[in-house]
Parts: C-alpha cells; structure tokens; sequence
C-alpha cells in the first residue's frame, strides 16, 4: 500500500507542476493583439466588400501579424457613379516563435 501512496502523491506532484509550469509560460509571453481596418472599392458592393476584407488580412500580415478568425465586414456605401466603398476590420496577434 505504501507504494501506492507514493505513486498517487507524486501523480498529484507532476500534475501540480505541470500546471504551475504552464500557467508561469503562458504568463511570461505577453501577447501583442491589435485591430486592424482597410477599405476598398469596386463597381459593385460584392467586389468592394472583397477588397475591404482581403485588404484587413493583408495589412495585418504584412506587419507580421497572423489574423485570429475572419475580418468582418464594417459598412458599405454608395460613391454615386464610382461605385461602392466598403470598410473592414481584422483582429491579429503577434504570436511568440
């Protein structure tokens, strides 16, 4: 029995550390999130909505950033004979090597 009692003490001993461990790394890499926004146009709102969301994801990437989930469309507007302005946001995180 007693070696039972040891093997369930150091399980709980390695769990513990395990967690401390983890807790203590995740900690010390501070993240460094930011919201990015771009706009685009086109002839027509399904264009202009394409270039404003591709243009959210590429500005955050080209800054080294990796964009976490989708950007999202913000609003639309007609620019009379112009066409359609559209403007995007895409949240992005530099994530530690």
């Amino acid at each position: 029995m007693s070696k039972l009692v040891r093997s369930g003490i150091s399980v709980a001993a390695v769990a513990a550390l395990v967690a401390l461990v983890s807790s203590a790394a995740s900690a010390a890499e501070p993240k460094d999130c930011r919201s990015f926004r771009a706009v685009g146009s086109g002839l027509n709102e399904s264009i202009a909505s394409l270039m404003a969301t591709q243009g959210a994801v590429n500005l955050a990437e080209n800054r080294g950033y990796t964009v976490q989930g989708e950007a999202k469309l913000v609003s639309c507007t007609s620019a009379g004979i112009f066409g359609t302005e559209c403007a995007a946001t895409s949240y992005a995180c530099k994530l530690p090597h």
